[in-house]
């Protein structure tokens, strides 16, 4: 294999994805075993868009966990291991990326049915999963009287909880939702079962890592949100559906004018609206150019839109 990574000066590298998106407790801990490993395991993979200017393609999480850590220590966290996309070859290379990003575990999929309903055998064994190391973990700990504080962080597993109810009204229908709800009632009365019983220590301990499992339980719900909320193409009406579908995944409108010119311009009498034909008005010097379309901006409608075969 002729692939391999080379060090890239932190500060050269961009993304289009906030930090925002990411824990910063993720991220500070990501970034100190960085610099205890001298190096990151996992390197990103990059674009060139300048000179000694890159933008990633893959791995943003790794990148904010790299900036930190060139904030916390500014030489040791000077460069970072990356994938260079460039040449004849950069093409075949995002597609790998492409592929290989959109490949989950099976077990870890929520089953989309032909009338747009989640399978709910599949929830709850996904939800059984994601709770399964904190019950466990509760078991293992001795018990002592509950305190205050542990009535207080009982209420936060809660309030999270009731977000993922939330997440979950908006993909199923009215029809699952007691189904829904007493699945996510049969996980909260086990948590807090056994949290009522917890030392004070143990239970902000415990609390803290049901948290962090209940945000990534969230981020699963919005992926499946997302997918199902994407705009049809080449039924869509106007700009403000483009860039409300914008708003709505990168929490931001920029790109939604650009990226209407581009849809209107391949629905056109003669032409045809395709994935393949959006990503020529995005490369620079092609006829069908549609100036200020970007790549960046044909990215970010592959996520938000769907054209059906």
């Amino acid at each position: 294999m002729l692939l391999s990574p080379e060090f890239v000066l932190v500060k050269e590298i961009t993304s289009n994805v906030p930090r925002s998106e990411f824990s910063e407790s993720d991220l500070e801990q990501a970034a100190r075993l960085i610099l205890k490993a001298e190096g990151i395991i996992k390197p990103l993979v990059v674009r060139t868009i300048g000179w000694e200017s890159y933008e990633v393609v893959d791995g943003h999480f790794e990148y904010y966990a790299a900036v930190r850590a060139k904030e916390i220590n500014p030489r040791d966290g000077e460069r970072i291991g990356a994938f260079i996309i460039e040449g004849d070859k950069a093409k075949v290379l995002e597609e790998q990326v492409e592929m290989l990003r959109n490949i989950s575990p099976v077990s870890e999929e929520l089953t989309i049915q032909e009338e747009g309903t989640i399978n709910l055998n599949d929830l709850a064994k996904l939800l059984d999963k994601k709770l399964q190391p904190i019950t466990t973990k509760l078991d293992r700990l001795n018990t002592s009287s509950p305190t205050d504080s542990q009535s207080k962080k009982n209420n936060i597993i809660e309030e999270k909880l009731e977000n993922i109810e939330s997440k979950v009204d908006q993909l199923v229908p009215k029809t699952n939702i007691v189904e829904i709800e007493e699945i996510l009632n049969n996980q909260l009365e086990v948590i807090r079962q056994k949290i009522s019983s917890l030392s004070k220590q143990e239970a902000l301990s415990l609390l803290a890592k049901t948290q962090t499992a209940l945000n990534r339980q969230l981020k699963a719900i919005d992926r499946e949100s997302n997918q199902l909320q994407r705009v049809n193409l080449l039924t869509v009406e106007t700009e403000a559906e483009i860039k409300q579908a914008l708003k709505r995944v990168f929490n931001s409108t920029t790109g939604g004018t650009e990226a209407w010119k581009a849809i209107k311009y391949w629905r056109k009498p003669g032409k045809k609206l395709t994935w393949e034909n959006l990503e020529k008005s995005a490369k620079k010097g092609h006829q069908d150019k549609i100036q200020r379309f970007s790549d960046g901006i044909y990215k970010k409608l592959k996520q938000i839109g769907n054209i059906p075969d």
